[in-house]
């Protein structure tokens, strides 16, 4: 039996919820406790692209660190030198096949410095309203200054997102941080 199609009315409250629960998540600063975007629901053939990560698209079934778990060690390294950092304005665009997202993540070092970025997020779902495909961009340059800051290295990362991952994993390591529970 296939999944129910939604109504074009019932898409956009949906995709609607969906983009406030990413924002809801970031605001409460849950996310490196390791909370998830509460409505969201990926598609089994869902797939994720940044050019900040040049050309390679992710497969969200295979790749092997979740959403969940890749945002939370991301959330957790950014707070390291930025313990407030979350969003400070938001906006979205629902519409019949998905949403779009702008946020302006904004953190406060210790000695007072606050640093910036803008993120947009580009999501389109199925007719079940299960994401099929997501989309990060960001500003270069000031999310390049932040990341020197928050991990000590920035990209764009051409070849894929793995040196990202990896300096995420470093930063958190120095700073002897743990993760909440992966999976």
């Amino acid at each position: 039996m296939s999944p129910t199609k939604l109504t074009l009315e019932e898409r956009i409250a949906l995709h609607r919820r969906m983009a406030e629960s990413y924002h809801a998540a970031y605001d409460k600063k849950a996310v490196k406790e390791g909370a998830t975007y509460e409505a969201w629901k990926f598609a089994d053939d869902a797939k994720y692209w940044s050019p900040y990560f040049g050309n390679h698209i992710i497969d969200l079934k295979t790749t092997p660190i979740s959403v969940k778990d890749s945002a939370t060690m991301e959330a957790l390294a950014y707070s390291l030198k930025f313990p407030d950092w979350g969003p400070v304005e938001f906006k979205c665009w629902p519409s019949d096949n998905g949403f779009v997202m702008k946020t302006l993540f904004q953190g406060t070092m210790k000695d007072g410095t606050k640093m910036s970025f803008f993120a947009y997020g580009f999501v389109e779902t199925n007719d079940q309203g299960e994401i099929i495909r997501w989309e990060t961009h960001v500003n270069g340059d000031e999310y390049g200054p932040f990341l020197d800051v928050a991990i000590g290295v920035h990209g764009p990362f051409k070849e894929s997102a793995e040196p990202y991952m990896q300096a995420l994993g470093r930063a958190l390591k120095a700073a002897g941080a743990t993760m909440p529970k992966m999976g």
